[in-house]
């Protein structure tokens, strides 16, 4: 080990950096050590010899780019050592970063040593920027990388749009003319807040679902004019999220009568389907086409939610797995309405996709409709 390391082990960092810089709460490590770095006058390859020791490009110019394409990981010594340069505590850092979690704190023999890491891809969720006028308010003048759990975020208090893609820019885009995908962000809220982990579970159906008629019939009008509203061109995939949120969310209101209802015979199943054919009229959805992801959505919920288990704290019989894990990684949700999902709602989406984490559809936004 050479001496410089063996000096950064025995001392390290003793005191903050001159200038504070307050991290965002959600924000991603590193972009707060981009900001860091950049309200000392230094650039982040310089702030990071500081941090500790790891892996990085010999390209300075690709090492600022880190920020905005994966995420900066360290160890329990490397956050103790980040936490004394930005005046703070490991364990206030912890609150509001979400990746200095202890589940994400890097594992290494040699725990003595401060370390940092920039894998590829985030290990959970998505970079996705902060609202530009959520950004100004809190006082910083470069973009705020926010970790999400989807690939956009949707602020309601400006109703601006921001994506993993940086559609429409680092600010985002104005949903001023498209009030109808805030209140669906709103109703996609409620359905959480309403059903817990099931609610999860059938709006990422109800999105796939939506998927699913978007690539089949790219040119329905409604889409097509919200695409312009944004800015956007009608068939680009950043588009599609924004343009499908009130649908899905109606969708997902569907979806969750159907599982309410708990009849699966063949009278119920038609009579959910006629609705649909009359509601997708309205859309302007051909039924012909769109009936097919539907019947996909039936068959693999054919079968009705076994009854709740009377097990005071256990796991809910007949919840999805994905759903039994969701709820126990969601606490304080408030006690949520009991949505029974069908046993045959099984991941089938890769984690990758939007929302595919959560849903049993198999395909994937940006699949070809040959291959759906």
């Amino acid at each position: 080990m050479d001496e410089q390391v063996v000096g950064a082990r025995v001392f390290g960092p003793r005191q903050p950096l001159p200038v504070r810089v307050a991290p965002v709460r959600g924000e991603s490590t590193g972009s707060f050590v981009n900001r860091l770095a950049h309200g000392q006058g230094l650039e982040l390859e310089a702030l990071l010899e500081r941090v500790g020791f790891g892996q990085a490009s010999q390209d300075p110019v690709r090492v600022r780019a880190y920020p905005s394409t994966t995420e900066m990981y360290v160890n329990e010594r490397g956050l103790e050592y980040l936490a004394v340069l930005c005046g703070s505590t490991a364990r206030a850092l912890q609150e509001v970063l979400p990746s200095t979690a202890a589940a994400h704190l890097l594992e290494e023999a040699e725990t003595t040593t401060a370390l940092w890491k920039w894998p590829w891809l985030p290990r959970e969720g998505h970079l996705v920027p902060l609202c530009g006028t959520c950004t100004a308010a809190c006082g910083v003048r470069e973009t705020v990388w926010m970790i999400s759990t989807d690939r956009w975020r949707v602020c309601l208090e400006h109703l601006r749009w921001t994506d993993s893609d940086a559609t429409g820019g680092e600010r985002g885009l104005s949903l001023k003319l498209l009030p109808e995908t805030a209140r669906a962000h709103r109703e996609r809220e409620a359905l959480y807040q309403r059903y817990g982990p099931g609610g999860l579970a059938l709006f990422a159906d109800a999105f796939q679902i939506a998927v699913h008629w978007w690539t089949h019939l790219p040119d329905t009008a409604r889409w097509v004019r919200r695409a312009w509203d944004a800015g956007l061109e009608p068939q680009a995939l950043p588009a599609a999220p924004l343009v499908l949120m009130p649908e899905a969310a109606a969708m997902a209101a569907h979806l969750a009568a159907f599982e309410h209802s708990g009849r699966r015979d063949g009278q119920a199943r038609t009579r959910w389907m006629e609705e649909l054919r009359g509601q997708m009229g309205l859309w302007g959805v051909d039924f012909s086409v769109g009936r097919l992801a539907l019947m996909d959505w039936l068959v693999r919920h054919s079968t009705p939610a076994a009854p709740a288990s009377d097990t005071a704290g256990g796991p809910t019989a007949g919840t999805a797995p994905q759903a039994r894990q969701a709820s126990a990684e969601t606490p304080g949700a408030g006690v949520p309405q009991e949505l029974r999902v069908s046993p045959g709602h099984e991941q089938a989406a890769q984690p990758t996709g939007v929302l595919g984490a959560a849903s049993c559809l198999p395909w994937q936004l940006g699949q070809p409709a040959c291959e759906m």
